[in-house]
């Protein structure tokens, strides 16, 4: 009589391990995975997956320079993406080229780049960017000439990792007037034009 307890008991355990092992996978018994199969990072003591990987974002304070009131240059914030910096910089003179928006014409901002103008980033080496200016329009003289190299130089010194300019036109370099009228084939910084910048509202 004892035994016969003892084995309905034991059977009753039995089945009770099935179902809580079996619960949730239908077809059938439950069937072992080689460690080869599991998805990686299964076996792992944490149970972590991996971090996924995040795209590229864009320079929190990239400006373009524009051309306002007393001619001087005011600074406009542009989002920008690339995926390592001679890209960033390439989109981000592409925005200085294609001019002040609705918004900021109205606002009596313009620039004194010449409709087409392309920017094109050919190197950007130990912090010195080289622009290449081409377009069919004629390159800006006298005052003019002097406040477009500001805009291209503060605008691409403004994304970090851009410490200094260097300019060509069609791939031959270019020299380049100073504040002053002096003209220069040195790179040049965003200290050289401070004089042209207007002073940030109060």
């Amino acid at each position: 009589m004892r035994r016969a307890a003892r084995r309905s008991a034991g059977l009753a355990v039995a089945v009770g391990v099935v179902l809580l092992t079996g619960c949730g996978l239908p077809g059938g018994a439950a069937e072992a995975i080689p460690d080869a199969e599991v998805p990686y990072g299964l076996l792992s003591a944490s149970g972590t997956p991996p971090a996924a990987e995040t795209a590229p974002t864009g320079d929190d304070g990239a400006r373009i320079h524009l051309l306002g009131p007393g001619d001087l240059l005011t600074p406009r914030e542009r989002p920008v993406s690339g995926a390592d910096l001679p890209a960033r910089l390439d989109d981000l003179l592409g925005r200085l080229a294609a001019g002040p928006d609705a918004g900021e014409r109205a606002a009596a901002l313009t620039t004194v780049l010449p409709p087409g103008t392309r920017l094109t980033v050919t190197a950007v080496e130990d912090g010195t960017a080289t622009v290449d200016l081409t377009g069919p329009g004629e390159v800006p003289d006298g005052e003019e000439s002097r406040l477009a190299v500001a805009q291209i130089v503060l605008t691409a010194t403004s994304l970090s990792g851009v410490e200094a300019v260097r300019l060509t036109r069609d791939g031959e370099p270019l020299e380049a007037p100073l504040p002053t009228g002096e003209l220069t084939d040195r790179p040049l910084t965003a200290e050289d034009y401070g004089p042209l910048l207007a002073a940030p509202p109060r």
